[in-house]
């Protein structure tokens, strides 16, 4: 079905001011609703944006939110008709012309169940009594519970760490536990894993690898190369949108990612005043990926920050669809952006 929106949203084009194609799937134009602006006819705060295999439009101006056949409608009655009768002869229901702000799908995780040796001793967080300090972090951070097979306890993290890799001096000092978060293969084996603090102790995060050959991409094993892909900074943000892999405080730039580049959204923590990440992101920009730039009303640091905050996950990918930025726009946007 989504050719058909396709060929529709061509025939807009010269309809709608401001018009620009961003990505693959995402258009920005003024938005034909509220009129976006009276005193600046260069605001251009509307966008239609792929979810699954229909297109939505939602305005950052007004927040109208709508299907394509709403935007065709408002703009061309006649044209609107033609359109559903081309989506009807190609198999589409009357819920497919539902104009009502959609609530947009999030894509439901499969079970997850992957285990390993290098995981024997430990303690799986959804096995775990719901009184367990633990499970309290995992239920804090509104972590999906579909999800809790996925985090391990380690209540000597150098020592377990120890058994599988060589990485601390013995005897071992300042021994504390850890969250164990395993990367794992497509075929279920282990080749790293993050191991997160529960207090103090620095550094917050250990990243250790177990396979120097695998590249410290988190999530690879659930990812559909079908459809687009998000890549987040944070195992824990990732499982807050679908299709979404996590780079660990790696670069996002490595071959996996880059081989995938036209099909890749980089979602990088929102931290405009942060020199390094704004530098990281300018980089991004120059190298063809396609970038997230929040606009100014988004406070939050990162996806799990939102969460807490109560944006529901349709929001936040309504929010990253809308914010996404490739070639001259981008770099013009970055400009803006940045703070330092």
């Amino acid at each position: 079905m989504i050719y058909v929106d396709l060929k529709y949203v061509g025939m807009l084009s010269n309809r709608l001011r401001n018009f620009k194609r961003k990505t693959d799937y995402t258009w920005n134009f003024s938005c034909p609703f509220c009129g976006d602006s009276t005193k600046n006819k260069l605001k251009a705060r509307g966008y239609i944006y792929r979810v699954t295999s229909n297109l939505f439009f939602r305005c950052h101006n007004c927040d109208h939110g709508t299907n394509l056949g709403g935007v065709i409608k408002q703009l061309d009655q006649s044209l609107y008709n033609e359109y559903v009768v081309e989506r009807y002869k190609n198999g589409a229901t009357q819920n497919n012309f539902n104009n009502s702000a959609p609530t947009i799908p999030i894509q439901e995780p499969d079970k997850v169940i992957l285990r390993d040796s290098v995981l024997e001793g430990l303690k799986c967080v959804s096995d775990m009594n719901e009184d367990h300090p633990v499970v309290k972090v995992i239920r804090d951070r509104m972590i999906p519970r579909e999800y809790w097979n996925l985090f391990y306890y380690a209540p000597r993290f150098k020592e377990f760490t120890n058994s599988v890799t060589p990485k601390f001096f013995t005897p071992i000092k300042d021994e504390h536990p850890r969250l164990i978060i395993p990367f794992f293969k497509p075929s279920g084996k282990c080749f790293a894993f993050q191991a997160r603090a529960f207090g103090k102790e620095e550094p917050k995060y250990f990243t250790i690898k177990l396979d120097n050959t695998e590249e410290k991409i988190y999530g690879l094993d659930r990812i559909d190369y079908s459809k687009r892909i998000y890549a987040v900074e944070g195992p824990i943000d990732s499982l807050f949108l679908p299709n979404c892999i996590a780079v660990a405080g790696s670069s996002f730039d490595t071959p996996t990612i880059r081989s995938i580049i036209s099909n890749v959204t980089v979602v990088m923590d929102n931290e405009p005043r942060n020199l390094q990440i704004v530098n990281q992101l300018g980089k991004y920009i120059k190298l063809g990926y396609n970038v997230v730039m929040y606009p100014e009303s988004v406070t939050e640091k990162d996806i799990n920050d939102m969460i807490l905050n109560g944006r529901t996950q349709a929001q936040i990918l309504d929010l990253i669809n809308t914010s996404t930025y490739s070639g001259a726009e981008a770099e013009l946007r970055y400009i803006k952006w940045r703070k330092c």
